[in-house]
């Protein structure tokens, strides 16, 4: 039983943390916004700099726009994968810069999967990570799906994953719980 309240603690937290973190994502301003992009987006580009397959993000409008660095790599030819929600998980597909890509029923920008190609979370090197929250040591908050821990435990061991977010994103805290994976690097502003 205590496990089961100890799962249901856990989950209130994160609902307080979710709650407190969007808020100050609400006041953060535009110039501000763009500026602390411009400045993960140029440390992304920086620290993957070696012919590298990356599966990126479609940044939503209280994330990062990290579009530079993904045109970056596109320009580059770099392999650059975007993940789709299918179901209860996330698959990833390749993706260049002519595609088109398809508007989620979550508003998330994704490849469309009959002009794209599947590929294994096997076959990636980086793995750039959305999230509500982290904290320094690596520990991530999501949406609250899950589908990134699911995703990110069918990686290899030395697939870097890379969180990314603006520093007022970051929190001291949090608990985890046992499918909670972690992040092994933290890019912010």
């Amino acid at each position: 039983m205590s496990g089961a309240l100890n799962r249901s603690s856990i989950n209130s937290e994160k609902v307080t943390l979710r709650k407190a973190i969007n808020k100050r994502l609400r006041t953060q301003d535009t110039e501000q916004k763009q500026n602390a992009s411009t400045t993960i987006s140029n440390k992304l580009i920086k620290l993957i700099k070696d012919d590298s397959s990356i599966l990126c993000f479609s940044p939503i409008q209280s994330e990062p726009n990290i579009r530079p660095a993904i045109q970056h790599w596109l320009r580059s030819n770099f392999r650059v994968y975007l993940p789709k929600v299918e179901g209860d998980h996330i698959q990833s597909y390749t993706v260049n810069e002519n595609d088109n890509l398809i508007s989620s029923s979550m508003g998330i920008l994704e490849p469309d999967p009959f002009n794209s190609i599947k590929i294994s979370p096997v076959e990636i090197d980086f793995i750039l990570v959305p999230g509500i929250g982290f904290t320094r040591d690596g520990k991530r908050l999501g949406r609250g799906g899950g589908f990134y821990d699911k995703y990110l435990e069918k990686t290899l061991p030395q697939t870097l994953k890379i969180g990314v977010a603006f520093s007022l994103q970051i929190i001291d805290t949090m608990r985890k719980e046992n499918h909670d994976v972690p992040v092994d690097l933290l890019i912010t502003d």
